[in-house]
């Protein structure tokens, strides 16, 4: 907001001028609706009460509806909302309206404790001030918006997307400033249960800081949904009531995927979102046919549909929010077939997205919010090496990698169960024994030759004692599960490895 002392030096000065008893700004509040007292000299009440005028009532509406000066000789008999102005004993008061670029942004008005005829010349010289004002007033707003832009973002998107093995993710978001505010779009990455991953891009319907906090509650809602355990139709059908009962009378749309990454299939619901588009292994690019449901916060009885579709390596899930394709006057169709185009033939899945919030599909910049996110499964090496934090948390997420990589040389079922037990066995022990509490690293490499799976744990410290009467027993069970395992301590750590053939007999 304008600095308050700025604004109450300026109502001195123009006060001087016109020698009036009285001066105070009403600004246009974010939604264009109601004029709301900012600063006053002589009727302060005005903003500690915090007024609120409707534009096209009383005597400061009437100035913001009809953009022209208007002069009230007699307050008393005059059409006044604001009772605080004839409790003030005002007779006579004179209003303009703040302009910038022929855009209200607010009103200033003056008045006097005894009767006054303002005439065109008073009326000149208030619009002069105004003008000025205005002009200082919307420099000052604008600089605060990229002030709360800033903010917003951080909390309306990942500070960064999840590290996922066998996944890239990339996104953006660039947030457009204008003189109705601020967008609510956004965007979330984050894993779900048996090593999933959820997606999702989202709009709140409107424009300014509280669009934006609304989409903050969506985003929130939405995670808590999820990680509760709910299906992706049951997440939204949730997010549907949560912001009907929030009273706010917005509409939001929103596409949301959750891909299984051991299966290599994606689950999609959309809620009056932009469809999101696939590239297959091969490159073949396309729209998806996406079963959706309306916009949340429509109506209670909406019913959201699941689309399911397979996700091989190598595949691209590309979701946006419609500013990214969107130009005035032509159809939705024509920016997904651009966007479809771009996509098709974009090698960099992070200079992708960037191009596209920069407004590449649009051919100029967006005059709206952009939020964009890409997911492509990547193809998996023959000879697997990987390196991960020394947590117990990783090991979840090291299981859909595995089976992925596993089935790739044809594991059974019951072959990958073992061999993923045995080798996160290996992983845990690395985890609990070798190093002393700190960040810490242990590396876990594969092969598959002539039909053997061959599995290296690696860590680089040195082993702890087993504590408790039924620990270290994590070797044994391995030895169970593989053909052979052979341990290696030396002075750079310890090295795990193990060996099972395919297809051997039970």
């Amino acid at each position: 907001m304008p600095d308050e002392v700025l604004l109450l030096e300026l109502l001195d000065r123009i006060a001087d001028t016109l020698g009036t008893d009285t001066a105070a700004f009403l600004l246009l509040d974010e939604a264009g609706e109601s004029l709301v007292a900012t600063a006053a000299k002589g009727i302060e009440e005005e903003v500690e009460q915090g007024v609120r005028i409707p534009v096209g009532r009383g005597f400061a509406g009437r100035i913001a509806a009809e953009r022209r000066a208007i002069f009230i000789e007699d307050v008393s008999h005059a059409d006044i909302l604001n009772p605080i102005l004839r409790e003030k004993g005002i007779r006579s008061m004179l209003g303009v309206p703040l302009l910038v670029e022929g855009n209200v942004i607010g009103v200033l008005h003056v008045g006097t404790l005894v009767p006054r005829l303002f005439d065109a010349v008073d009326a000149e010289v208030l619009q002069a001030a105004a003008d000025r004002a205005a002009v200082a007033i919307e420099r000052a707003r604008m600089l605060h918006q990229r002030g709360v832009v800033e903010v917003l973002q951080r909390s309306l998107v990942p500070e960064e997307l999840p590290t996922v093995p066998g996944l890239e993710l990339a996104a953006r978001y660039l947030p457009a400033v204008r003189r109705g505010g601020i967008g609510g779009d956004w965007y979330d990455a984050f894993t779900v249960g048996r090593g999933g991953i959820a997606l999702v891009v989202g709009d709140v319907m409107g424009h300014g800081i509280g669009a934006a906090a609304m989409m903050a509650q969506m985003r929130t809602g939405l995670r808590a949904y999820a990680l509760d355990g709910h299906t992706p139709a049951g997440v939204v059908e949730r997010l549907n009531r949560l912001l009907l009962t929030l009273g706010q009378h917005q509409m939001t749309t929103l596409a949301y995927a959750v891909v299984d990454l051991e299966r290599e299939r994606a689950t999609l619901v959309s809620a009056g979102h932009l469809p999101p588009l696939l590239r297959g292994p091969g490159g073949e690019t396309v729209v998806l046919a996406v079963d959706g449901g309306p916009p949340l916060g429509v109506s209670s009885a909406a019913t959201f549909r699941e689309t399911r579709f397979d996700f091989p390596a190598g595949s691209t899930l590309l979701l946006a929010t419609d500013g990214a394709i969107e130009v005035r006057g032509e159809g939705v169709e024509a920016g997904l077939e651009r966007l479809r185009a771009l996509f098709e033939t974009a090698e960099d899945l992070g200079e992708l997205c960037q191009a596209v919030a920069a407004g590449a599909v649009r051919g100029a910049a967006a005059d709206d919010d952009v939020a964009v996110l890409g997911a492509r499964l990547e193809l998996l090496p023959e000879a697997l090496q990987t390196t991960w934090p020394a947590s117990a948390e990783t090991l979840a997420a090291m299981r859909p990698l595995l089976r992925r990589w596993l089935a790739r040389w044809g594991a059974a079922e019951d072959e990958s169960y073992d061999i993923i037990v045995a080798v996160q066995e290996a992983s845990a022990n690395a985890v609990e024994h070798a190093y002393a509490p700190g960040a810490a690293t242990y590396e876990v490499a594969a092969t598959c030759e002539d039909g053997v799976i061959s599995f290296v744990v690696r860590d680089r410290g040195r082993w702890r004692t087993p504590r408790g009467t039924h620990r270290g027993r994590g070797i044994s069970m391995m030895r169970a599960l593989m053909e052979t395992v052979d341990v290696t301590q030396d002075e750079d750590g310890t090295q795990v490895v193990l060996r099972r053939t395919l297809g051997r007999a039970a």
